[in-house]
C-alpha cells in the first residue's frame, strides 16, 4: 500500500484494518452492516486523530462507483455475507485494474464445527467456503490470487476473561448470545470452554491476496 491509495475496508467492524491503513497514509473508507460497530470505529478514529469515512451498508451492494479503490480489504468480514457470488462481484467491481485485494478467511475447524452445531440455521455457516482455494478462485476469476495459511492467537488471563472478550466483540457470537436467556447463555459458555481452555485461543486462517487483471 502506498500513501494516498484509495482504500476500502469491507465489513470493517470496529476499524481494525481501516485505522492502520489510515495511519499509513491511505485515503480510507470503512463499510459495515452494523451501526453499532461503526459507532465504535468512528470513536476509535476520532480518538486517534484519523480522518476516515465510515458508511453503513451491505457488502453485497456496495454503494461505490466501479473501480473506485486502489486497495480493497476485508478481515474476517465479507466471508460472512450470505451470498458469496454477490459479495465477490462487488469486491471486484469497485477495485481498479491492477488494484489489490486482501482477505482473511476461517477454514473449517473445531470453532466452526461447534458454532455449526449450536447454530445450525446461521447463514454464516458457509463462511469457511472462502478458505477453499477452488471456491475463492471461482468467485474472483478476474484476479490473480495467492493463498497462505497463518495462525491467529488470542490470549487472556483466564477462560472467563477470554469468554467475556469474545462474547462482547465477535459480532455473530454477540448477536446470538443476545437472543438467549441467562440459563442458555451460561450453557453456551460451557460449550466453548474446551476450545478456550485457560484463556488461550489459536485458530489457523487463510490469507488471500490478489491483483485485478
Amino acid at each position: 500500500m502506498q500513501p494516498g491509495d484509495r482504500f476500502l475496508d469491507v465489513a470493517t467492524g470496529t476499524g481494525g484494518v481501516a485505522l492502520p491503513a489510515a495511519r499509513a497514509g491511505a485515503e480510507v473508507t470503512g463499510q459495515d452492516l452494523s451501526a453499532d460497530q461503526l459507532g465504535k470505529a468512528r470513536a476509535a478514529a476520532e480518538e486517534a486523530g484519523l480522518s476516515i469515512r465510515f458508511d453503513e451498508g451491505d457488502a453485497q451492494e456496495l454503494p461505490y462507483e466501479d473501480e473506485s479503490f486502489d486497495v480493497v480489504a476485508s478481515a474476517f468480514g465479507v466471508i460472512f455475507a450470505p451470498d458469496h457470488e454477490r459479495a465477490a462481484c462487488q469486491l471486484t467491481r469497485v477495485l481498479r485494474h491492477r488494484g489489490r485485494l486482501g482477505l482473511t478467511a476461517w477454514p473449517e475447524d473445531d470453532w466452526f464445527r461447534l458454532n455449526q452445531r449450536l447454530r445450525p440455521d446461521y447463514e454464516g455457516n458457509i463462511a469457511p467456503e472462502w478458505a477453499r482455494e477452488e471456491h475463492s478462485r471461482a468467485l474472483l476469476p478476474e484476479l490473480d490470487l495467492t493463498f497462505d495459511r497463518r495462525e491467529w492467537v488470542l490470549d487472556a488471563a483466564s477462560f472467563d476473561e477470554l469468554w467475556d472478550l469474545l462474547a462482547a466483540s465477535v459480532p455473530p457470537l454477540k448477536a446470538w448470545l443476545e437472543t438467549l436467556d441467562d440459563e442458555q447463555r451460561a450453557a453456551a459458555k460451557q460449550e466453548y470452554r474446551p476450545l478456550l481452555g485457560d484463556g488461550h485461543l489459536r485458530r489457523e486462517f487463510v490469507r488471500i491476496l490478489g491483483t485485478r487483471r
